[in-house]
Formats: C-alpha cells, sequence, structure tokens
C-alpha cells in the first residue's frame, strides 16, 4: 500500500510539472492578468480594429466627391493631309480641336449630411461594443483566475489531507502492532490517502486546464497563479444593500445597450439616406473648346442629372425599412436581457455571500476543531477510527466548500459589477 501511494505521488508530482511545463511561464497576479487581457486578447484587439475602420469610413463618408477633368483632341487628318497651317506673317499652327471640360458632382437632398449620421453611428456603435468587449472580458479574466485559484488550493487541501492520513497511517502500524486497532482499519487509513492523493491529481488537472482557459484569454501560450485563493481571513459582510432597484441610470451604463441603440439610430440614418437617393443629382459641366484655325475658342457650361424613370429605390428603401425594424427589435431584446442580467448577477451575488459568509465563518472553523479533538482522542486510543475517517472527511469536505465558496464568490462578484458599469466596487 505504502509503495502505491509512493507512485500515486510521484504521478502527481509529474501531472503537476507537466502543466507547468514550458520554457517561459508566466507567474501573474489578477491584476497583471487582467492588463495583459486588455493588451492581449485577440477579442479585444479585433473590437479595436474595428472601431478604427469605422473612424475610416467616416473620413470616407464625409468627403467630397473627386471632380472630372477630360481632355480631347479632335480633327487630326488620317488622309496623309498636313495638319498645320501656315499664316501669312508665316506662323505655323496645328489646325486640331482641343477640348477641356471639368466637372463636378453635387449631392443635394441631404444625402451627405444623413451618410455623415450614420458613419458617427457606426463609430458610436463600435465605441460601445469595444467597452462592452472589454467588461466581459474583464468578468471573464476573474472568472478564469478564480476557477485556476479553487483548483490548486482543492490539490494543495487533497494533498494536506493525504499527508495527514499518512501520519495516521503510521500511528495505525504501530496500534496494530500493539493489537489495538485491526489490518482492515490501518488499511482503511491507506485506502482514505490514496484516494484524496487521487483526488489531488484530478484537481491538478483542473488546474492545468484552468490556467490554459487563462492563458487563451490573455494570448499566452503557459502562465501560472502568483496568488493563493485559499487566503485566510472571514468574508466580511456588506457595508450596504447588494439588491438597489434596477432603474434607467443602470441601463445608461451598458455598453450593450449602448451599442443597440447606436445600431437603431444608424439603420435610421441610412433609411433617410436611401430615401433622399430618390433626388437625382446634378452634375455641373464647365468647357473650354480651342478650334484653329478659324473659329474663336470658346467656354461653355452645361449640367446633367439622372431622370428617376425606371428606378426609384424603392427597392433599397424596403431593404433599409427592414433593417430599421429589426434593429428596434434588437433593442427590445436587449433591455429584457440587460434587466435579466441585472437581476440575475444581484442574486449570485447575493447567494454566494450568504455561501461563503456561512461556510468560511462559521462551519470550516468548527469542523476543523472537530478533526482535531478527534485526532487527539483517537491518538490517545479515545476514538474509534470510524470517528476519525468521518470527522476527517467532513473537515476536508468543508474545506472544499469552502475555497469553492469564495471563487464562487469573487465570480459573483465579477459579473455583478460587470453587469453594472461604473458602480461603485466598494458598494456591495
Amino acid at each position: 500500500m505504502k509503495r502505491n501511494i509512493g507512485l500515486a505521488v510521484a504521478a502527481l508530482c509529474a501531472l503537476a510539472a507537466a502543466s507547468g511545463r514550458g520554457e517561459n511561464v508566466s507567474r501573474l497576479t489578477l491584476a497583471e492578468a487582467l492588463r495583459l487581457a486588455s493588451e492581449r486578447n485577440p477579442d479585444l484587439l479585433a473590437a479595436r480594429a474595428d472601431l478604427e475602420s469605422a473612424r475610416a469610413s467616416r473620413t470616407t463618408a464625409v468627403a467630397l466627391p473627386n471632380p472630372a477633368l477630360a481632355y480631347s483632341t479632335s480633327k487630326i487628318p488620317t488622309d496623309g493631309s498636313p495638319a498645320n497651317t501656315i499664316y501669312g506673317n508665316g506662323f505655323n499652327s496645328r489646325s486640331y480641336d482641343t477640348v477641356v471640360s471639368a466637372s463636378e458632382l453635387v449631392e443635394i437632398g441631404g444625402k451627405r449630411k444623413d451618410r455623415r449620421v450614420s458613419a458617427d453611428e457606426g463609430i458610436a456603435g463600435a465605441t460601445a461594443r469595444l467597452a462592452d468587449a472589454a467588461r466581459l472580458l474583464d468578468a471573464a479574466v476573474v472568472r478564469a483566475y478564480t476557477a485556476a485559484g479553487v483548483a490548486r488550493a482543492s490539490a494543495a487541501i487533497a494533498r494536506e489531507t493525504a499527508a495527514s492520513f499518512g501520519k495516521t497511517a503510521g500511528l495505525a502500524k504501530e496500534r496494530e502492532a500493539a493489537g489495538e486497532i485491526s489490518m482492515s482499519e490501518k488499511t482503511q487509513i491507506e485506502i482514505a490517502g490514496g484516494r484524496f492523493l487521487a483526488d489531488a491529481a484530478q484537481a491538478d488537472l483542473a488546474y492545468a486546464n484552468a490556467v490554459r482557459a487563462l492563458g487563451a484569454l490573455l494570448n499566452m501560450p503557459a502562465v501560472a497563479l502568483a496568488e493563493d485563493l485559499d487566503a485566510p481571513g472571514e468574508i466580511m459582510p456588506p457595508n450596504s444593500s447588494v439588491t438597489p432597484e434596477i432603474d434607467e441610470t443602470l441601463f445608461a451604463r451598458r455598453p450593450d445597450l449602448a451599442a443597440l441603440e447606436a445600431a437603431v439610430r444608424k439603420a435610421e440614418a441610412d433609411l433617410a439616406l436611401q430615401k433622399a437617393f430618390r433626388v437625382p443629382d446634378p452634375t455641373l459641366l464647365a468647357q473650354y473648346e480651342r478650334q484653329p484655325p478659324d473659329q474663336r475658342n470658346t467656354a461653355g457650361f452645361g449640367v446633367s442629372f439622372p431622370l428617376p424613370v425606371f428606378n426609384l429605390n424603392g427597392g433599397a428603401i424596403r431593404a433599409a425599412q427592414v433593417a430599421v425594424e429589426s434593429a428596434r427589435r434588437d433593442l427590445a431584446r436587449g433591455r429584457v436581457r440587460v434587466q435579466q442580467d441585472l437581476a440575475a448577477t444581484r442574486d449570485a451575488l447575493e447567494t454566494a455571500r450568504v455561501r461563503a459568509l456561512r461556510l468560511v465563518n462559521d462551519l470550516l472553523p468548527k469542523s476543523q476543531k472537530v478533526r482535531d479533538i478527534v485526532r487527539f482522542a483517537y491518538e490517545q486510543g479515545a476514538a474509534s477510527l470510524l470517528e476519525l475517517l468521518e470527522a476527517e472527511r467532513n473537515a476536508n469536505d468543508i474545506r472544499l466548500a469552502a475555497v469553492s465558496a469564495r471563487g464562487d464568490l469573487a465570480a459573483a462578484r465579477a459579473d455583478f459589477f460587470a453587469a453594472r458599469p461604473g458602480v461603485d466596487r466598494n458598494h456591495p
């Protein structure tokens, strides 16, 4: 049995080493992880690129149409006759006709204004989506960091419990030799120690997977935690209620709603633009013509515009109307989703805090005290093996639950504040 436990310890150490294998494993605090995520996360970088694209689109939207310049030469002889005309004074001049013209499209009907409004709302939407991606990323990093911390603390607790059972197993061997306990009782202690080692191996695997998930958020191949979740200390009760009423102020802070509202305004501006396209835009023309040798040089002006006879832009207008209706439906659904998110995160935080308060502040110290008393009694022969195993198992379960409760509370706080951007984090 001891050999089996030794093999389990060796396998556990190998797994822990494998989980942190790599040339450069960065040990990060939560604050460092949040900073690196804001700098390296691919989704956040993509959102920033979308914002830059929206700004570039506005530059294009507000630009005036380029003028067109035309130059033509005509009346060039093709029959071999001379193309020059010699005047009486001996002056030699070509007789080609030359025309130079310039034209400019003039947009009317408010098209440039509608296009500018659409581009501005595109920037507003991209800005809001960037803020939304940042708030969701922060919460995701906290959850991933917390999950890794819970797994690592769970593995440490299981190893500590296994080590404690190892000491008890040594005492049990002496008591077995003295005939105070049976071989089956000693074996039960060894089995319990091996079970906790197996639990530690599973927790180490969970930790390895959790840090991989964290590394994916940070766009880093290998990371490790520099902070422990199983820190001593009680859970502090809230300074005030964590159940503020859901009002329009909370809705106004949500960047996802701001993005949906910007999408509605952009769709409305696009609809106005498509309606404005029904008004034909004139093209102004200025022309200079040189017609040597017997005609005067002349200048001319003109205007042209398409006749809205066959295409009144009805299809594009209807498509823009559908887009407006869809954007408004998305906004309505978004408000419902945000209201549910606010209520759910509030309830989750309150539940997580109550659970953590009960486990960390109340049950954990009691279970550890009972375990220590029963262990001492067992060492003195005043408690049975069954009582010891039950006390050890109960203390271990409570400690694991307390670690999990700390992690749940940290994750719930992250989700609570992610749902309420701008809220004072010292409030709950």
